[in-house]
């Protein structure tokens, strides 16, 4: 039975089948030892001697050779590809990268040019973890990760890649700086155990370092006071005109009224009381201008009068007739007791408020909030009014 025909047959077979099995898929050969169609005879020649070389470890020569090749052949990924297994072989690995990416830029599908160009790039991104050059390494791991088309050697590759990013961290941690985090954040914004941690430290340490206090009137806006608001209704508007009783008076005597009101009560005596002086005895001068000259009377009793009351009033028209007005968003403004912005509030100004200015301080002006008391108000919040 077991010496039949047939039994010999399957005999053969299974053993066959067997042996095929056990010996498993053939290694890929890294280069490509069949030169592409259509050369010319010295191009064919040239690339069977830089092969020949490459197979016989003669490294610089098939490097030379190749290049040569490339010159007259740039479009050739066989070529390129070749060079850089002549490059990587010799320790030349950025080249080496090089020379597999053009090739694969030519041939994007061909895996053996992708078994290429990852295992130079895994080697080297072996030499920088040791060099701990870690972002450069993950940089080569994230274009292995694109190389790779089956999910388990993402996988594999994507764990590494958190892996130095967890060393990186852990730099970040001893540094213990606001810029160290946001930096990290910014590079490596998916890492599932770190970047969460580092955001929360970022929200704690951005208070402690942002300035408080600078714009007195930005924290008005923020802490809206309602309440003090009704207290001072329109007063501010209508202290600018306090000399209202005296409406018979001609128009240079209202302008010196107001200037008097606006300075020291001894001076206001001694304005009111000239006008008077000038009304009642009309007679003396009379005498008087003859004896001098009789044809100018008019011009000499006019024209000094006029000059004396111009040069007084003119410096404090000026600073009296200027007048402000608070341009706030939506709060009112705070007067305070110096012009600096950490001192004493007096009072709230509403907004469109329009009040007088006395004196001038650099970014800040002097004006009155009610009668007899003057105060400072910024003038970035202010307008001033023709």
């Amino acid at each position: 039975m077991f010496h039949s025909p047939k039994f010999l047959v399957l005999s053969i077979v299974l053993l066959l089948g067997i042996g095929g099995c056990a010996s498993g898929p053939d290694t890929i050969n890294p280069y490509f030892e069949m030169p592409p169609e259509h050369l010319v005879k010295s191009e064919l020649e040239l690339y069977n001697r830089a092969v020949t070389r490459l197979k016989n470890n003669q490294l610089e020569n098939s490097i030379e050779l190749w290049q040569r090749f490339l010159k007259n052949n740039p479009r050739s990924f066989r070529g390129y590809n070749n060079l850089g297994m002549a490059l990587y072989s010799s320790d030349q690995l950025l080249p080496s990268i090089q020379a597999f990416e053009t090739a694969l830029a030519l041939e994007p599908f061909d895996l053996k040019i992708k078994g290429n160009l990852k295992r130079a790039l895994l080697f080297q991104v072996t030499i920088q973890e040791e060099n701990k050059d870690l972002e450069k390494a993950i940089e080569h791991l994230e274009r292995v990760k694109k190389l790779t088309d089956d999910a388990p050697g993402k996988e594999k590759v994507a764990l590494r890649i958190e892996t130095l990013q967890d060393r990186i961290y852990e730099q970040v941690k001893s540094a213990n700086t606001l810029e160290a985090y946001e930096e990290f954040v910014q590079k490596y914004p998916d890492n599932p155990k770190n970047s969460d941690e580092a955001r929360r430290l970022i929200a704690e340490m951005k208070p402690k370092e942002s300035p408080l206090g600078e714009i007195p009137e930005m924290q008005n806006e923020m802490l809206p006071e309602p309440a003090q608001t009704t207290i001072v209704p329109k007063q501010e508007v209508v202290l600018p005109e306090p000399m209202e009783k005296v409406p018979s008076l001609p128009p240079v005597l209202k302008e010196s009224i107001e200037i008097v009101a606006e300075t020291e009560q001894p001076e206001v005596a001694e304005e009111v009381e000239d006008p008077l002086v000038e009304e009642a005895p009309a007679e003396p001068p009379a005498e008087k201008l003859p004896a001098k000259l009789e044809p100018p009377v008019e011009k000499v009793a006019v024209d000094p009068e006029m000059e004396m009351k111009r040069e007084k009033a003119a410096p404090p028209v000026q600073a009296t007739t200027m007048r402000v007005r608070i341009t706030t968003k939506k709060t009112p403004l705070r007067v305070r007791a110096e012009p600096d912005a950490r001192s004493k509030v007096l009072v709230q100004i509403p907004k469109n408020s329009v009040v007088p200015v006395f004196q001038e301080s650099k970014d800040w002006y002097q004006i009155e909030y009610q009668t007899d008391k003057k105060g400072w108000i910024s003038k970035k919040y202010t307008q001033v009014v023709k």
